[in-house]
Parts: structure tokens; C-alpha cells; sequence
């Protein structure tokens, strides 16, 4: 491929000024329970890491026992975050830390301050939530919101619209990258509620928000939204797991890596961390900096204890 043709490959729908060429990403941890509470009280999966390593970045935890002062700080200090995929959202400190960081990317993207933030998974629950003011504080799953569908351990194929140029996400995804996503079930997904495509048009909030650009359907033939992304915020919603086709490789779980997966991933991964280079944040200073990074830790291997081969604990 041409050097020109690869510019426009990634050429962005917005505005684009690179404003850092060593761009940090916050991944929220997630708080751990049962025999996996030894190695710590909190973790994040070590795909994260290497899929935010693998586009030019960096990765720092977001801790989420971290004051509302602690998490700002580490916002104005950081240039975008991931909030992952896990297993509780309801009443817990995830929550409680992910609106915060939500509000505040908002509040600085319409100050001209670019935050992007990939929401995946159980971050895509939150997120859509957050986005469509939905009462996060019942303790129960908002079943006029979520849909109930059978796709835990499952590929699935994307249904991507046929005008996915008018998308941010996959503006300038290779055609047949886009092609082997749509013809093949290779998008793992690992949930048990979703949004459905009736939900999303009978909610104005989200449908003010957010725009569908991809639809999956379950084993049971119910569709539901795989991919939103926010119609002004740079803000990308995941309801399956890119990374995994890269990191996870257990024979255990029905994640695929073909050769064309992997640069699906990689493209996504290209694309988020270009949208962090957009941002201007920064630590106050190098050893700030260098003692927030999760090279200060040690993974450890969880194949037998959690849905992921390593992790980093805290």
C-alpha cells in the first residue's frame, strides 16, 4: 500500500491536530471478589495494556477507590480512557467513577478539549446509561432498557450499515476488512443483556447522543446494538471485545484469530489511540508520570480464576 493511500486510511472525520506523540490511556479497575481477591482488590485485564501498546500508547490504572479529587487530577493528566468489559455495574465504584470521568469529557470536549473514551462491554452498558439518563442507582438491571439475549461465549458477524462512510469508527476501515467483519462470526461478544435497535428509536437521549453503526444478532436470532458512537462526542461504545482476537488466545472461550481479525483490532486500535493523540492533557511532571504508569506493576497469570489469561492487580 502506498504511503498516500495509508494517510487516507486513517484520515479522521474530525477536526485533527496531533497535540501529543506519546498519548496515555486511564483503564478502569474493576473491584475483584472470591479466591481472585489474594492477588488484590482490584484489577485489569493485561489485553488492555497491549492493545493500547500496540498503537503508540500507553496505559495508566485508573484506581477506583480514588477520591472525586484523585480522579480529576488523573483526567487533566491523561488523554482518553478505556472503560473495559467485566461483570458487576450496579452499586459499585465503577460506577460511581466512570460517571465522573463521563461528565467531565463532556464538559471538556464542548470547551474545545478533546477526551475520547472506549466504552467496552460492561463500559458500554454504563455509558449508553449515562447517555440516555437512565436511574443508576436501583442496584437492579433496567429491564425497560436492556434486553435479555443469549450471547455469552459467542462470534458473532457485525451487521455494519451500507453507509459506514458517514461513520467515524469505520470511515476509513479497509472495505475488506469491513466485508470479513459483516460475513463472518468472528466478533466476540460475552453478555447477557444489550440494547435492542427498538429500545434505541424509543429513547430520545440516546438517540440524541449516540449513533448505531453496528447490529448483532444472537443465538437465538434477536438483534441487538454491537457498536455505537457519539453523533458530537468522540466517544465509542463496544459491545464485544476487539482485543481478544490479539491477546487472548485460550481454547477455552470461542474467540477467533484469523489473520483479517487481527487487523480489524489493530485498525481499532490505530484509531483510538490517533483520537488520544487529539488531546493536550499531561502530569504535572516526568516522575509523576512515570510512577503512575503500569510498568510499575507485575502480572500475573488468571486463566483458572477469571475470563482472561493475565492481569494486573492492585
Amino acid at each position: 500500500m502506498s504511503f498516500a493511500k495509508c494517510m487516507v486510511i486513517f484520515k479522521q472525520p474530525f477536526s485533527y491536530e496531533e497535540k501529543t506523540d506519546r498519548p496515555i490511556i486511564g483503564v478502569l479497575t474493576q473491584e475483584t471478589d472470591g479466591h481472585v481477591t489474594k492477588f488484590g482488590t482490584q484489577y485489569v485485564a493485561a489485553s488492555y495494556v497491549k492493545f493500547i501498546e500496540s498503537a503508540g500508547g500507553r496505559m495508566v490504572p485508573i484506581l477506583v477507590n480514588s477520591t472525586s479529587e484523585q480522579i480529576e487530577k488523573m483526567f487533566n493528566s491523561i488523554n482518553g480512557v478505556i472503560f473495559p468489559g467485566g461483570h458487576r455495574l450496579t452499586n459499585t465504584n465503577y460506577t460511581r467513577v466512570g460517571k465522573q470521568i463521563f461528565d467531565l469529557a463532556l464538559k471538556a470536549f464542548d470547551n474545545g478539549d478533546v477526551f475520547p473514551i472506549w466504552a467496552e462491554c460492561l463500559g458500554f452498558e454504563l455509558v449508553s446509561m449515562l447517555a440516555a439518563k437512565r436511574d443508576l442507582s436501583s442496584g437492579i438491571v433496567d429491564r425497560k432498557f436492556f434486553t435479555k439475549v443469549d450471547a455469552q461465549n459467542i462470534s458473532l458477524p457485525l451487521h455494519i450499515p451500507k453507509d459506514y462512510k458517514n461513520t467515524a469508527l469505520w470511515e476509513h476501515a479497509p472495505s475488506n476488512i469491513v466485508d470479513y467483519l459483516g460475513r463472518n462470526s468472528v466478533t466476540y461478544h460475552n453478555h447477557r443483556f444489550a440494547i435492542t435497535p427498538q429500545t434505541y428509536r424509543k429513547t430520545k437521549h440516546l438517540q440524541d447522543f449516540f449513533k448505531v453503526v453496528s447490529t448483532s444478532k444472537d443465538r437465538k436470532g434477536v438483534e441487538f446494538i454491537s457498536n455505537m458512537e457519539g453523533k458530537r462526542y468522540p466517544i465509542y461504545l463496544f459491545h464485544w471485545h476487539p482485543s481478544k482476537a490479539q491477546y487472548e488466545l485460550r481454547t477455552d472461550l470461542d474467540i477467533k484469530h484469523s489473520f483479517r481479525l487481527i487487523l480489524a483490532a489493530q485498525y481499532l486500535a490505530d484509531f483510538f489511540i490517533r483520537q488520544a493523540r487529539r488531546s493536550s492533557h499531561q502530569f504535572s511532571s516526568e516522575k509523576e508520570e512515570r510512577a503512575a504508569l503500569i510498568y510499575n506493576y507485575k502480572m500475573a497469570y488468571v486463566e483458572k480464576l477469571l475470563p482472561v489469561s493475565q492481569a494486573y492487580f492492585f
